[in-house]
């Protein structure tokens, strides 16, 4: 399947309160044996299952990394980003795209969150003790309902420290504005490409939850190294970049989460407020 219908597709999901388009969409597009894994017809086919039954057939939270025990949250990205500018134009989220058991997992969790937010919830409860969760690697917090859900689950799960990426900086300060409280256990990093003004993103900085910037410079391509063996040469790009964009002094990002410090995710470490932290793109 092409850029092009996934996007169409990935509308329908937003929009969507029935769940008939979305099928006569995927019978219409998405053709093949449903019975071949690994192909869009069988992951396609194992929507349609979930949308007919409502039983998740993609883990809602997926695995870190093999060496920290934390889960990630994500959602179909652009279509659940009502402040994302020109950071479309360089949207990595889209590169998981090419995959059709991420894009589907991501179109579950758009839908259950739109529509089945207690299966989320039952998820959630059974998370070990303790752990981190990157709340957003894909996507957005699109309104101020999803914000109010994921605030609520963090209240009833104080033991789990979170942490995220928004743009969607009118939902966070008109939850603010409403004198909502934010859970002490949820770190937000600013990321850059919005399309919001540098007042806004004064203001976001003074919220409670805001830990500081996360930004993404553009750095030469020889610069650039494999995530998990970045080079002296990569951080020094990257705070090269990051210094011209009026940034003096960074904290760079290797790319991988919560292999950046012993303690885990800078992100989302109160030790890091009000750092800068940046990755490089090219």
């Amino acid at each position: 399947m092409n850029r092009k219908q996934l996007m169409q597709f990935a509308r329908m999901v937003q929009t969507s309160h029935n769940r008939w388009p979305l099928h006569q969409w995927l019978d219409e597009n998405v053709l093949g044996d449903i019975t071949k894994v690994g192909t869009w017809a069988y992951y396609a086919h194992k929507f349609q299952r979930f949308l007919d039954i409502g039983k998740p057939e993609f883990s809602l939270f997926t695995n870190g990394n093999k060496k920290l025990d934390f889960k990630a949250w994500s959602v179909l990205p652009i279509v659940s980003c009502p402040g994302a500018g020109d950071c479309i134009e360089f949207c990595y989220s889209l590169k998981a795209w090419r995959y059709p058991a991420a894009f589907f997992r991501q179109a579950q969790n758009l839908w259950l969150l739109n529509h089945e937010p207690c299966t989320i919830e039952r998820e959630w409860m059974k998370l070990p003790e303790g752990i981190t969760v990157r709340l957003y690697v894909d996507g957005d917090i699109h309104d101020i309902r999803t914000l109010e859900f994921w605030f609520r689950m963090l209240e009833q799960r104080q033991d789990i420290q979170a942490y995220g990426y928004s743009k969607s900086w009118g939902v966070f300060l008109g939850w603010h504005a409403g004198g909502y409280p934010f859970p002490e256990n949820y770190k937000l990093n600013l990321s850059n490409g919005s399309i919001y003004s540098q007042d806004m993103r004064k203001q976001m900085m003074q919220l409670p939850c805001t830990r500081g910037n996360f930004i993404a410079v553009d750095i030469p391509k020889e610069a650039d190294a494999p995530i998990g063996n970045r080079t002296n040469e990569y951080r020094r790009a990257v705070r090269e970049a990051a210094a011209l964009a009026g940034y003096d002094k960074v904290f760079v990002c290797p790319g991988k989460c919560g292999t950046c410090t012993p303690k885990g995710h800078a992100c989302g470490l109160d030790t890091f407020a009000d750092i800068n932290i940046a990755i490089g793109v090219h």
